[in-house]
């Protein structure tokens, strides 16, 4: 990748091989130039590529504002806020008993602390139903540790859930389990079914780079009887079976092997690639080259017809759409996913059940739904914001993100990260037009 230039202040260049793309970061709107319309644009103005790229908005003239400035006029003109309206979906932390204990996993596991009650769980799933009234749909996802262990609960909850969907006019239930698939029985594969469940199993690679970072408490690896399990899945008429996949220091690298591995071994034809978090305070990864992988494995998923989703995607969305996508913190619809934890409290960041900053319990939010702004983003925190490609897409690192890190100035990896992403998709034919 090259590193972009600014052209008249306002726009980014990305050159290659004397093709240009340009990219206005705010509006997003994007244009390709051959190798004559680069030179052309070199010359003294105007040129005909001086004209063409006015017409389509391109201009060197007009008001030279601050990049961060025009992004939230921007943002205003579009109706677009960082507070979210309301909650709409629930990770409901059954328990953190886990039968691995994987390495990277952002959740403290096996610390003893108690599993959820039936009266916990009623209270959230009404509070969820409650807020969600006439609604089309609201989503559950059981979460642990290791959710399964206390599948008593789920069911206990989706009998809960259909009630509560009656009662309150919500239209739709969407169901999702994240698993490591080992210890899937026959009962709990037919209630997937039943109710049309999402089920991501969690898998890294083929068996050797697996156990790299995901085994057993025992120290012992358990993809053969994941892999049975997995197919199982497959074969059950009513569920949609995925792979959650991690990026690890095992697989970095690999990413294109691993997808082919799983599309190909395993029949998993649809992939999430999870993003990295700054674990210890800081990216564990190289963010520039961890674009550039995601891109690899992505094409060698649709080359085999499944589909492979990840920060990607957020990028080619805004692009084609014209659209800002930097709201990574909540729904495209400004609603918002939160955490469900034993207690009856909620942590505002799904991902983040400790941090005291995003920790309520039901009853304050019901009496204060303003809290819901304890998890919006600050939009482009720091002056260099104002000059980066991704400006639209990224916005600056979470509420979560900043505190891991210290500070509102994200790490050096995540903004390569970013601005990557930006010139995959830039160049992408979904992304110039």
């Amino acid at each position: 990748m090259t590193s972009p230039q600014l052209l008249w202040g306002r726009y980014v260049q990305f050159d290659r091989d004397g093709e240009a793309a340009l990219l206005d970061p705010v509006t997003l709107n994007s244009v390709y130039l051959d190798r004559g319309e680069v030179t052309d644009l070199s010359a003294v103005p105007p040129t005909a590529t001086h004209t063409a790229l006015a017409e389509l908005g391109f201009a060197p003239d007009g008001p030279r504002t601050d990049g961060r400035a025009a992004l939230r006029n921007h943002l205003a003109r579009l109706g677009l806020g960082a507070t979210p309206l309301r909650i709409s979906g629930l990770r409901v932390v059954l328990t953190d008993k886990c039968n691995m204990s994987c390495d990277y996993c952002f959740v403290q596991t096996n610390t003893g602390k108690a599993d959820m009650t039936e009266a916990e769980l009623e209270a959230g799933l009404s509070y969820l139903f409650e807020t969600n009234a006439g609604e089309d749909e609201v989503s559950i996802q059981w979460f642990g540790g290791e959710p399964t262990i206390r599948f008593d609960l789920m069911q206990y909850g989706d009998r809960l859930a259909d009630r509560l969907a009656a009662q309150h006019g919500v239209k739709r239930i969407r169901r999702t389990v994240v698993t490591n698939g080992a210890r899937l029985t026959d009962d709990m594969i037919d209630h997937f079914a039943r109710h049309q469940y999402g089920v991501g199993v969690s898998i890294d690679g083929p068996p050797a780079i697996n156990a790299e970072n995901r085994t057993l408490l025992g120290g012992q690896p358990a993809d053969d009887r994941i892999r049975r399990n997995v197919q199982r899945l497959l074969a059950a008429d009513g569920v949609h079976v995925g792979c959650n996949l991690t990026p690890t220091s095992a697989n970095i690298g690999r990413l294109a092997e691993m997808v082919t591995w799983i599309i190909d071994d395993l029949g998993l034809t649809f992939i999430y690639t999870n993003t990295p978090i700054p674990t210890g305070g800081r990216w564990r990864v190289d963010g520039a080259e961890l674009a550039r992988e995601l891109y690899k494995a992505r094409m060698v998923a649709l080359g085999r017809g499944a589909m492979m989703f990840s920060v990607l995607d957020r990028a080619f969305q805004a692009l084609d759409r014209r659209h800002p996508m930097l709201f990574d913190h909540m729904q495209s619809d400004r609603t918002l996913n939160v955490a469900l934890l034993p207690g009856n409290r909620i942590s505002l960041c799904d991902i983040n059940f400790d941090e005291p900053a995003f920790l309520h319990t039901i009853d304050e939010l019901r009496a204060d739904p303003s809290l819901l702004g304890g998890i919006a983003k600050t939009i482009a925190p720091i002056a260099d914001c104002g000059t980066c490609p991704a400006l639209a897409i990224c916005g600056g690192p979470s509420r979560n993100e900043q505190l891991l890190i210290g500070g509102t100035t994200p790490d050096p990896q995540m903004c390569a990260f970013y601005q990557g992403t930006v010139e995959v998709a830039v160049w992408d034919s979904t992304g110039v037009q």
